[in-house]
């Protein structure tokens, strides 16, 4: 399991297209590492599980999960060890393509888990719905900068029509004109397109949005997987309204009110293992004897 925490004042659509693009983007890192910086980076990671425990918490830790998990392999971290030295970079990339790239791994499952303050804007059930999360994630971004003058319906239309070969500086400047053109309707702008800067000058408003900036990320986001096909699960034809769940463009469930979900589903026992307690180094014991 790969297990990203994110904290930050971004709204949570954002931080996972930003997640979505990591991981695709990289893989081409992994593939770039010469044999001895793969190697550097193994023997670290030895290193690192040579370590003595610092504590008793970390000892119960490391001891208490092959008791949860039924199968008593106490020596796991050494057998681990020994996997990481028989590793190569290959043995890593087809590890990647097979599990955490969402494009080949045909297994790929996913779950994402968001809090958010109220601070932050959030779509609705009905807007995650209807919009891609490439969108919700621009729109987001433009209202944590105190742009509202746009619709989200206004940055769908906008990211559907744009060319997608056009430098993010040309974005921009027209996403800049779309703004002041729904602020000021009567007001004939002008656009000027300056390195690293697209801006508008108007008898009013006056908007600037930054190559640099997170809305930039975000257009670019949005206006390069405006023309992909969904990646995730293919959408279902079941409605479960009835326990307020929904399904974005993309296929990703959202699941709403999770005491709902969670009564829905079958009960289940305390984690507790069902057989006889018996260590895997006495059952290997055993057998031999016998």
């Amino acid at each position: 399991m790969l297990k990203f925490i994110v904290e930050g004042e971004s709204n949570p659509a954002y931080v996972t297209q930003r997640i979505n693009q990591f991981i695709c983007q990289y893989r081409q890192k992994l593939q770039e590492l010469t044999v001895e910086e793969f190697e550097l980076s193994v023997q670290s990671l030895i290193s690192v599980k040579q370590e003595k425990l610092k504590s008793i918490d970390e000892e119960f830790s490391q001891l208490w999960g092959p008791i949860t998990s039924d199968k008593y392999k106490f020596d796991k971290g050494n057998e681990n060890m020994e996997h990481l030295k028989q590793l190569s970079k290959d043995d890593l990339l087809v590890f990647w393509d097979k599990y955490v790239n969402e494009d080949t791994a045909h297994g790929y499952t996913r779950l994402d888990m968001q809090m958010s303050s109220a601070k932050i804007w959030e779509p609705t059930a009905e807007e995650f719905e209807m919009y891609p999360g490439t969108v919700i994630a621009l729109y987001g971004s433009l209202r944590s900068e105190g742009h509202t003058g746009l619709s989200i319906a206004d940055v769908q239309s906008f990211v559907s029509s744009a060319d997608a070969s056009s430098s993010i500086e040309s974005l921009l400047a027209e996403l800049s004109k779309l703004f002041v053109t729904k602020q000021v309707p009567s007001v004939p702008s002008k656009v000027t397109d300056v390195t690293n800067t697209a801006v508008v000058d108007v008898e009013g408003p006056r908007v600037i949005f930054e190559s640099s900036s997170k809305i930039a990320t975000a257009l670019q986001m949005a206006i390069s997987s405006a023309n992909k096909a969904p990646k995730f699960v293919t959408l279902s034809k079941t409605n479960f309204a009835n326990i307020d769940m929904k399904q974005s463009p993309e296929g990703i469930w959202l699941i709403n009110d999770y005491k709902r979900f969670q009564q829905t589903q079958a009960l289940h026992g305390i984690s507790v293992p069902s057989r006889k307690l018996v260590p895997l180094i006495a059952e290997s014991a055993l057998v031999d004897n016998n």
